[in-house]
C-alpha cells in the first residue's frame, strides 16, 4: 500500500501485529479439518482401498479450491457491480427475461460443477460409487465459502437431480438430466425452485397459482411466485390443478421447444440480507408452459421428499460449512491479534469461547452425518431428525459467525477484511430458509407425536451410543425426561415448549452421536473426538454456567487441546 511521503517517520503507519495477516486463503480446507477426516473415515469403512483413496483424494482436490481459486473468486463476485442482474429485452425489444451474473461467479459456479460436486456420478472418469458421505462432505467444503452463489443453486440442482431420477419420463430424464447433471453441461446449477407464494412459504396447500390441463398432456399454469431462488435454465414448481384442492409438482423450463420465452415475467430481484451470489427474484406464470411431475395428486409429498427433504438437508451442512468457516477465521486471527501487551489466544476468556464454540461446531457436524447414515430400519427418526437439524444447526451457525466477528472486533465488520460479514448474513438465511425455528419445531413435536417415529428416534440414539463412556449416563437420563414429557403433557403444555423440546433432542442426539465417534467407537486411535465428546458433554451438563477449574469447561490445557485439534 502507498502512503504519503511522511510514511517513515509518521509512527502510526509502522508495521504492527497484523501486518501481515492473510486470513485462511491459500489453505487446503479438507486437510485443516481433522475432525472431517474422521467422519470420513468412520463411515468409509466398508469402501473397498481403491475407491476410499479416490474419495479422499478428490476431497482433498476441492478442498485445495475451495481454499484457492474459488475463495478468491467468491469475494470478487460478492461486490458492487459483481452481483447478478436482470435484463428483461434484448436489443430490438423481444421479452428475454434473463439473468446475468458476472465472469467471477460464473467461473465460480463451472469450476464446482466440473469437478462434480453435484453429479460425479454422471462422470465417465469416476468409476466408483458416488456415495452420500462423498456428496455431503463436497457439499459441507463448497459451504466454507459462504453461500457464494454457489450452495443454492447446488441444493436445487441436486433436488431437481433427484426428482427426475425418480419421477421423470423417460423424456423427461433424456432432455432434463442432460441439462442439470450432465458432464460438460453448459448449466451450471442453473436449476431452481419456485413454491412460495405472497400469501406464504411453508403452508404449500395455500398456493394460489392455477394449472389447467391441456389435450397434449402438458398443463398452463397461471400466477406468481414470491421467492425464486436461482431463476434460470428450469426449475420445480408447485400449482393448484384447475377446480380441486391438489397441489401438484410441475417442471418447467424457461424456454420452450420452438424458442420462445415460456410465459412468465420477472417483476424484480429481492434485496436480501444474505445469499446474495445468486438471484432471488418474484415471477409472475401468465401461460406457462409445465409438465407434471408424478402425479399431481402426489404433488406435496413428492414435493417434501424430493425437494424440501434435501434442501433441509443442505441447510444443515451449509450452516455446518459456514460456521467452520467463521471459527477458522477467528482462531487464525487470533493467533496474530495482541492487546495490552499478550496474543489474544492466552486470554482465558477468549480460549472458552472458542472452545464452546468448535465444541457446537462438532457437535452439529457428528449429528449431521450421522443423520446422513440413519440405516434403512431407522429412517423413520429422519421425520425428527431433519427439521431438527435444520432448526439447531442453522441457528448454532448464526452464534458461531456472531461471535466470531467479535473476536476480530471493527475487523470483523469489515467486509473487505474477512468473510465474516457475508457468513453472518449467509447463516441467517438459512434460519428463515425451508422454515423457521417455530414451524421446524412443531415438526419435530408431530414426529415425536407418532410412536413409530419417537422409538425410531430413542433406539437410534441408543444403538449409536457407548454405554461405557461418561456421556452414556447423561445420555440416558435426558432421554428419560424426554420420554416422561412427551407421555405426561397435554397438548397446549406440549406446544408451548417445543423449542425446549427440540433443543433436549438435540443434546440427546448429538451427544450420541459425538459417542459414536470416540473411545472403542472411533475409527481408529488417532481420528478419536473423545475430547470433543468430553467437552460437549461439560457444555451442556452445565449449561454455560460457572466454569470451575476441576470440570472440562475450566481447565484452561483441555480447552487449548479442542482449540488447536
Amino acid at each position: 500500500m502507498q502512503y504519503p511521503s511522511n510514511q517513515s517517520t509518521n509512527p502510526a503507519l509502522a508495521s504492527f501485529d497484523i501486518s501481515d495477516y492473510k486470513g485462511n486463503r491459500g489453505k487446503n480446507f479438507y486437510e485443516e479439518d481433522r475432525v472431517l477426516q474422521t467422519v470420513v473415515e468412520k463411515y468409509s469403512e466398508g469402501y473397498d482401498a481403491a475407491h476410499k483413496k479416490a474419495m479422499i483424494d478428490h476431497l482433498s482436490g476441492y478442498g485445495s479450491l475451495v481454499g484457492g481459486i474459488l475463495d478468491e473468486l467468491t469475494d470478487a463476485s460478492h461486490k458492487e457491480g459483481k452481483y447478478g442482474e436482470i435484463v428483461k429485452y434484448d436489443r430490438t425489444g423481444n421479452r428475454i427475461d434473463q439473468v446475468v451474473y458476472s465472469n467471477e461467479q460464473k467461473l465460480s459456479r463451472k469450476i464446482s460443477y466440473d469437478y462434480g460436486i453435484v453429479n460425479l456420478n454422471y462422470h465417465s472418469s469416476w468409476k466408483h460409487p458416488f456415495t452420500d458421505l462423498h456428496r455431503y462432505a463436497l457439499t459441507y467444503l463448497s459451504n466454507q465459502n459462504g453461500e457464494g452463489g454457489v450452495t443454492c443453486p447446488l441444493a436445487m440442482t441436486e433436488g431437481m437431480i433427484k426428482v427426475l431420477e425418480a419421477l421423470g419420463t423417460p423424456e423427461q430424464k433424456d432432455k432434463f438430466l442432460t441439462m442439470v447433471a450432465g458432464e460438460g453441461s453448459s448449466s451450471h446449477f442453473m436449476a431452481g425452485q419456485y413454491v412460495t407464494e405472497r400469501v406464504g412459504g411453508s403452508n404449500v396447500s395455500a398456493n394460489r397459482t392455477i394449472a389447467r390441463k391441456r389435450e397434449n398432456g402438458k398443463w398452463i399454469l397461471t400466477g406468481e411466485k414470491w421467492f425464486c431462488s436461482n431463476p434460470g435454465d428450469v426449475w420445480v414448481t408447485t400449482a393448484r390443478v384447475e377446480d380441486s384442492s391438489t397441489i401438484g409438482l410441475f417442471l418447467v423450463p424457461r424456454i420452450k421447444d420452438d424458442g420462445t420465452l415460456n410465459g412468465h415475467h420477472i417483476l424484480r430481484k429481492k434485496d436480501i440480507i444474505g445469499s446474495r451470489g445468486k438471484l432471488t427474484v418474484e415471477i409472475v406464470y401468465d401461460g406457462v408452459e409445465a409438465e407434471a411431475l408424478g402425479r399431481p395428486a402426489h404433488g406435496i409429498a413428492n414435493l417434501i421428499k424430493y425437494v424440501i427433504g434435501i434442501s433441509r438437508l443442505h441447510v444443515s451442512l451449509a450452516a455446518s460449512g459456514i460456521s467452520r468457516r467463521a471459527w477458522m477465521e477467528a482462531y487464525e486471527y487470533a493467533k496474530f491479534r495482541t492487546a495490552y501487551g499478550s496474543k489474544i489466544l492466552e486470554f482465558s476468556s477468549l480460549l472458552k469461547q472458542l472452545s464452546d464454540q468448535r465444541l457446537k461446531h462438532t457437535a452439529m457436524l457428528a449429528s449431521v452425518f450421522r443423520h446422513i447414515h440413519t440405516p434403512d430400519s431407522l429412517k423413520l427418526a429422519g421425520e425428527v431428525l431433519a427439521p431438527l437439524l435444520k432448526y439447531k444447526c442453522s441457528s448454532t451457525s448464526t452464534e458461531i459467525t456472531y461471535n466470531s466477528i467479535l473476536v476480530l472486533g471493527g475487523n470483523g465488520i469489515v467486509g473487505d477484511f474477512s468473510a465474516l460479514p457475508r457468513l453472518h448474513n449467509d447463516s441467517i438465511i438459512n434460519e428463515t430458509w425451508e422454515g423457521t425455528h417455530l414451524l421446524l419445531s412443531e415438526h419435530v413435536l408431530r414426529g415425536f407425536k407418532r410412536e413409530k417415529v419417537a422409538k425410531a428416534f430413542f433406539q437410534y440414539t441408543e444403538d449409536i451410543t457407548d454405554f461405557e463412556s461418561p456421556a452414556a449416563e447423561t445420555i440416558r437420563k435426558k432421554s428419560k425426561l424426554l420420554r416422561e414429557i412427551l407421555a405426561n403433557s397435554d397438548a397446549e403444555a406440549l406446544d408451548l415448549n417445543r423449542i425446549y423440546i427440540s433443543d433436549l433432542a438435540f443434546e440427546i442426539f448429538a451427544l450420541a452421536s459425538l459417542s459414536d465417534l470416540s473411545g472403542k467407537k472411533a475409527p481408529s486411535p488417532q481420528k478419536d473426538l473423545s475430547l470433543f465428546r468430553d467437552g460437549y458433554l461439560d457444555l451442556i451438563d452445565t449449561g454455560g454456567g460457572f466454569a470451575d477449574k476441576s470440570r472440562f469447561s475450566g481447565d484452561s490445557e483441555r480447552l487449548k487441546s479442542v482449540i488447536h485439534y
